[in-house]
């Protein structure tokens, strides 16, 4: 079973000794524009953490009408802010907002989401899904992997990460296309980041397949992922959603900020 609790008790208590250790004052800004149920419960279990680690923590809410000129013109005031040493816009982001014209606007000093196309940060996410995928200590090299995704913002740089790592990968958008199944099935690897609730079968899946979802829904006020729980009867190697991606992901994130905080030499 994929469990990210350990890993990320770890990660923590080095974070916080070392911010400690350095006297460093790192700092976070969070841009969030609607209101995404998933979005809302991500930026408050960064805040959570980040004062937990004494990370200073600010937050900018935009309302889904908002225009990506008055985003891009506080990102670009953001950039100069020597107190703010990591920026990040909160995705998914409604649907006339386009994420890859804000990112491209963030300093890749301070660009610890990792999905600019200069950032000097290796995504918070893509961390996760990779540290959860080594946990079932099945190899890589050669092996298939296959990214369900709603954004390419997030699935080209994860691919090149996994085919760094001599994975056959390979993206599918369902929102797109008609899924085929046959290409599941064959995946040794299953990565879903589709926001879609339940939406991975115990029928796409081969057995012992590793699946990481990086889904967050909620149906009836509790947090649910894109994969179905019924594939555990097809594989133990299924992170679970709460407690899974998410937690990592969080503190990944916040290990970035502070490693952005020592580049700048800002104490």
């Amino acid at each position: 079973m994929l469990n990210s609790k350990e890993i990320v008790g770890k990660i923590r208590k080095q974070l916080k000794s070392n911010i400690e250790k350095r006297r460093l004052k790192p700092g976070l800004a969070v841009i969030l524009a609607g209101k995404n149920p998933g979005c809302l419960v991500y930026v408050k279990l960064k805040q959570i953490a980040a004062e937990q680690l004494g990370i200073r923590f600010e937050k900018f809410f935009f309302p889904s009408t908002a225009s990506p000129r008055k985003i891009i013109g506080l990102i670009k005031k953001i950039n100069k802010n020597k107190n703010i040493h990591g920026l990040i816009v909160q995705i998914p982001l409604p649907k006339k907002i386009n994420p890859d014209l804000l990112v491209r606007n963030i300093s890749p000093e301070k660009d610890v989401d990792g999905f600019g196309p200069k950032t000097k940060f290796i995504s918070p996410v893509h961390q996760a899904v990779l540290k959860l995928m080594e946990q079932s200590k099945k190899p890589f090299k050669n092996k298939k992997a296959v990214i369900l995704g709603n954004s390419a913002i997030f699935t080209q740089s994860l691919k090149n990460i996994l085919v760094k790592k001599g994975i056959k990968t390979e993206i599918l958008y369902p929102w797109k296309n008609k899924l085929n199944a046959n290409k599941t099935k064959k995946a040794d690897f299953l990565i879903a980041a589709l926001n879609k609730p339940n939406f991975v079968k115990p029928s796409m899946i081969k057995r012992t397949a590793v699946v990481i979802d990086v889904g967050y829904n909620r149906i009836k006020g509790k947090p649910v992922g894109d994969v179905d729980p019924k594939v555990r009867s097809k594989t133990p190697w299924l992170s679970p959603v709460p407690g899974g991606i998410g937690p990592l992901t969080v503190v990944y994130l916040l290990k970035n900020v502070y490693l952005a905080a020592k580049k700048q030499n800002i104490c």
